[in-house]
């Protein structure tokens, strides 16, 4: 009877370990399945923050060159003196029409460029016929360039490939600078430079004058942006308008410079 007794005492002492041993077991595998639920759950989340801050940066982006693009069109006005005096007959200095004198001036066009205007050239001519200045400022964005580059005026030295936002920014040059107020609207900034607007949602546009590529005696206009959400950001390029020696509409860039029923290689007869 005492044999019986030991036996059964010694088989409930081994059933005992096996059970704490497949408890164990049990319980690591939750753990482990809980870690990388809680891991998939917070690169899930990552990934979906980074693509929200992607597609906002690039709707703020567009937003910012098309607020320039048709405050240029229409009514934008940021250099008082008329510098041609075919303006007058608007009874405004609009950037539109005075920027018309790039075209005849191209060849020394810093006194005719409006403060957001650059252009990149090894001489001191416009001398490009495709826009560059957008990538190289992609480049240096990308690159977290720290050498200072700062421009003195509003060209771009054409040996220059990387550039940062803030080395357009000047006293007597820079770009539109915008950020986001609280209801989500596209408002003016008020910092002196991209670095000083501590939003986490802001933009800047600005314009690069060019050549164009079927005629020598014309100049081509580009806006361009770039914006920041968080940390990502976003850069984008449009046809503005040309301005040509001959053109019949006269010397502002209208809306329909953009059409595609114009020929923007030619100049219009």
């Amino acid at each position: 009877m005492k044999q019986v007794l030991h036996t059964v005492s010694v088989g409930y002492k081994r059933q005992k370990g096996s059970i704490l041993i497949l408890v164990l077991f049990i319980l690591g595998v939750l753990i482990t399945s809980s870690m990388h639920f809680y891991s998939e759950v917070t690169e899930s989340t990552k990934i979906s923050g980074a693509s929200r801050d992607n597609a906002e940066s690039l709707l703020l982006a567009e937003s910012a060159m098309e607020l320039l693009r048709g405050q240029y069109i229409r009514n934008l006005d940021t250099i008082a003196p008329v510098q041609i005096a075919s303006c007058d007959v608007f009874g405004s200095s609009l950037d539109k029409c005075e920027a018309s004198a790039i075209r005849a001036n191209r060849n020394a066009p810093e006194n005719f460029l409006m403060p957001y205007m650059y252009y990149v050239s090894s001489t001191n001519a416009i001398e490009k016929t495709i826009p560059t200045l957008l990538q190289k400022v992609a480049d240096g964005e990308g690159m977290f360039e720290t050498t200072s580059t700062t421009l003195a005026s509003h060209k771009v030295p054409d040996a220059i490939t990387e550039l940062r936002v803030d080395n357009l920014f000047s006293a007597a040059f820079k770009p539109q600078l915008y950020t986001v107020d609280n209801n989500g609207v596209l408002v003016a900034s008020a910092a002196a430079n991209w670095a000083a607007e501590t939003n986490d949602h802001k933009a800047a546009a600005w314009i690069e004058v060019v050549l164009n590529p079927a005629d020598n005696t014309a100049v081509d206009l580009y806006v361009q942006a770039t914006a920041q959400v968080g940390n990502a950001r976003s850069f984008l390029q449009r046809y503005l308008g040309s301005y040509f020696e001959d053109d019949t509409l006269g010397a502002l860039v209208s809306p329909l410079a953009e059409s595609s029923n114009l020929n923007r290689e030619q100049p219009l007869p």
